[in-house]
């Protein structure tokens, strides 16, 4: 087990040598990728990476704050899995109504890697090179279908 301070130190070295991975990546020369996150034009849509002592996850996050529009953004996603998946290149998992750990109600279209534990730093190549991988292809798939939810968010 690990202290407050001894778990922190961990995540924080979990994320910086994440973001230094991406410097490695074919075609980066040297630069970090820029993620999209939560620059997708669209309120209450991110894409995210999530990662704890049991999984990793790379999701599409529809987290706005009114139930209503959740879900109609959610609608409007489902309505255009086939190309999402096809252009993402595999069977996603989608979730209308996914809890988060604080307790949060969202909508989630992600994969998991399981079983995956940030803490176990021997596991970390492993859990990079997949949620580096995973989150290029679903920003892929998110270009795809983003002007048909865009669309749809101004005509809001």
């Amino acid at each position: 087990m690990f202290s407050k301070e001894e778990a922190k130190e961990i995540r924080q070295l979990f994320w910086h040598k994440l973001e230094n991975r991406t410097r490695r990546i074919p075609g980066q020369k040297g630069k970090k990728i820029k993620w999209i996150f939560d620059e997708t034009n669209i309120k209450g849509l991110d894409l995210r990476f999530d990662i704890n002592r049991q999984r990793a996850i790379v999701a599409l996050e529809i987290n706005h704050r009114s139930e209503n529009r959740r879900l109609q953004l959610y609608e409007k996603l489902e309505a255009c899995k086939s190309i999402f998946e096809s252009e993402y290149g595999g069977e996603l998992t989608w979730d209308y109504l996914y809890s988060k750990d604080e307790g949060r109600d969202v909508c989630r279209v992600y994969e998991e890697l399981s079983p995956a534990d940030m803490y176990q730093q021997e596991q970390w190549p492993e859990v990079m090179k997949f949620m580096i991988d995973r989150m290029i292809r679903l920003e892929k798939a998110f270009l795809e279908v983003k002007d048909f939810l865009l669309h749809d968010e101004l005509g809001a």
